[in-house]
């Protein structure tokens, strides 16, 4: 039941994480600590003249007390919550239209009411009642009813387009009484709760959208007209409303009045579009710019020592794994369960850390570090040169070999591919695997590993949602395993790991759902041609006289949390 957004050789971002390293700077009287804080900051100066002369003028002007510019890199293909799903639209759709539930700051394991003001669940885990608050008013004025929300799902279900997977286990959506919405599930889906924070999930005012020739009929997807409209107005009732928006410039907020948990500190929010790395570092660090969120590792390196910038390496919910196409005739000998497992040996994962940067934590298994149902990584696999060799041996293949694509024009996380894979490749002939790698246009990477072609890759996948059955994909049969070529048939094993993936998504136990999301991971490892590698970091800034900037996985930035000291 996944996925759009998810990515195996591309880069954007999203979240969770041990403690993000804060810098902010010494404050106050002169200390030794804010002599070391200056002269370091000298040192910055030095640097920042060196991105100064490799790079053009920001051009922006510097924010005024109640603005905040953002400069992310991004693509925006909608602003439409019922199409959009790339990394920015959920966060200005976030911004722009409130959702039944959210989440607080960079936390992604504790959704809490919103729209909803409370929720059970009976029927055996498949009747979800939310009951609503009754004080939230859309920016146009109107009440926030049930028949919005329901209105708003069966829109995004008869649409069909990119988010319509979230909704794919919802029956019906039943309006029994102004503030009271059910939704009937299929099967049970404990998943649903996080699933609805989803920015692209968030409620439309439903009379004025259908003015703007929205519709949410059965024939949604030939009738309804109104992206054209939604990509350039928001008819939400969440802290900002959507000011302007010139396609792959500018996005602009601006702050709703009528917003039910009181207007937002900033007043206006202007969101960039701005590819260049060092363009956004020597922006933050003039004050053009207030957050960045496309620094790289170098640029946030530098900027650590500017006292007017806060450098954070938030942990994203994203999953970095080598993986080997199950089918010979494309990988080699690299498909051989034994050279699989020599691989894992192989790999010197202390320095593949050090290219991943500040922040980025060891995996043991494919669910990401800051999701409930991860392995602990202290069971990570560990290098093990001999053992690698010792495997290779038993495989009875004298030379192994085979062929490695990846993305050679992709950064992600301020991650280099090139480097990572030149890495790989190092590593694996240390113990005498060849392995040639197949740099490929990142757009040339993604297809071939969608069309089950690309013989071993390596990248992230990014959560879709706030959940580790997101990351359930890995499994045989589902989305991953088939572009791997490595169905649920393909043994007796497969078939039950598949099943204990079944069991996980409908378990409702907490606790219960961990030890099976847990036991899956483990037999996925034995039998899976998956090199679980680490769990990224996003290296960012803000200038410092900001409070409550945070970065979340899934939709970036709240900016209703945002102060200006």
């Amino acid at each position: 039941m996944t996925n759009g957004r998810a990515m195996m050789t591309q880069g954007t971002v999203k979240s969770q994480r041990p403690a993000a390293v804060d810098v902010a700077p010494a404050r106050g009287t002169l200390t030794r600590r804010n002599l070391v804080a200056a002269a370091a900051a000298g040192a910055a100066a030095a640097a920042m003249g060196a991105l100064r002369r490799g790079t053009t003028a920001l051009g922006a002007a510097a924010s005024s007390r109640d603005t905040v510019v953002m400069a992310p890199s991004y693509v925006i293909r909608s602003l439409d919550p019922g199409h959009t799903l790339e990394p920015l639209g959920e966060m200005i759709c976030h911004a722009t239209y409130d959702a039944l539930v959210t989440l607080n700051g960079e936390d992604l394991s504790n959704p809490r009411p919103h729209v909803a003001a409370s929720w059970n669940v009976t029927g055996g885990g498949r009747l979800y009642t939310f009951t609503l608050r009754r004080d939230i008013r859309f920016a146009s004025g109107n009440p926030l009813t049930s028949a919005d929300v329901k209105w708003s799902f069966e829109r995004v279900m008869n649409l069909k387009s990119n988010p319509a997977f979230f909704l794919d286990n919802v029956a019906a959506v039943t309006a029994p009484d102004p503030y009271t919405v059910v939704l009937r599930l299929r099967d049970p889906q404990p998943s649903i709760i996080p699933i609805l924070s989803n920015g692209a999930l968030g409620i439309v005012d439903s009379k004025t959208a259908a003015a703007q020739g929205a519709d949410a009929g059965p024939d949604a997807a030939s009738r309804d007209h109104a992206e054209g409209y939604l990509n350039s107005h928001s008819l939400g009732g969440g802290a900002f409303i959507l000011e302007s928006h010139t396609p792959n410039q500018e996005v602009v907020l601006a702050r709703n009045p009528r917003h039910w948990r009181g207007a937002p500190s900033i007043a206006r929010v202007v969101i960039k579009n701005i590819p260049e790395a060092s363009t956004q570092a020597l922006g933050l660090e003039r004050g053009d710019l207030d957050v960045a969120t496309g620094l790289g590792l170098s640029n946030a390196q530098t900027l650590s020592r500017v006292p007017s910038v806060t450098i954070k390496n938030s942990l994203i919910a994203a999953s970095f794994v080598m993986m080997v196409n199950t089918d010979p005739e494309l990988s080699g000998s690299l498909a051989n369960p034994k050279i699989i497992q020599a691989i894992r040996y192989a790999l010197d994962y202390d320095g593949i850390l050090k290219i991943a940067g500040p922040g980025a934590v060891r995996m043991a298994g494919v669910i990401p570090n800051n999701l409930a149902g991860a392995l602990d990584p202290r069971e990570a696999v560990k290098t093990d040169r001999d053992r690698a060799k010792a495997l290779i041996r038993e495989s009875g293949i004298a030379s192994p070999r085979g062929r490695m694509n990846y993305a050679s024009d992709q950064t992600s996380f301020g991650i280099q591919y090139p480097i990572m894979a030149q890495k790989l490749q190092a590593d694996l002939a240390a113990v005498g695997i060849t392995v040639e790698l197949n740099g490929l246009p990142g757009a040339v990477a993604l297809g071939e590993y969608r069309a089950a072609k690309a013989p071993a890759l390596f990248g992230g996948y990014v959560a879709d949602y706030p959940d580790a059955t997101d990351f359930l994909v890995y499994l045989p049969g589902r989305l991953v395993g088939k572009r791997l070529r490595w169905p649920a048939t393909a043994s007796a094993a497969a078939g039950e790991l598949a099943h204990w993936g079944d069991q996980a998504e409908q378990e409702a136990d907490a606790r219960a759902r961990v030890a099976l999301l847990q036991k899956a991971q483990r037999r996925l490892l034995e039998i899976g041609p998956y090199i679980p590698l680490f769990t990224p970091a996003l290296p960012w800034g803000y200038r410092a006289d900001l409070r409550g900037v945070t970065f979340n996985s899934v939709w970036g930035t709240d900016f209703f949390t945002v102060k200006r000291t």
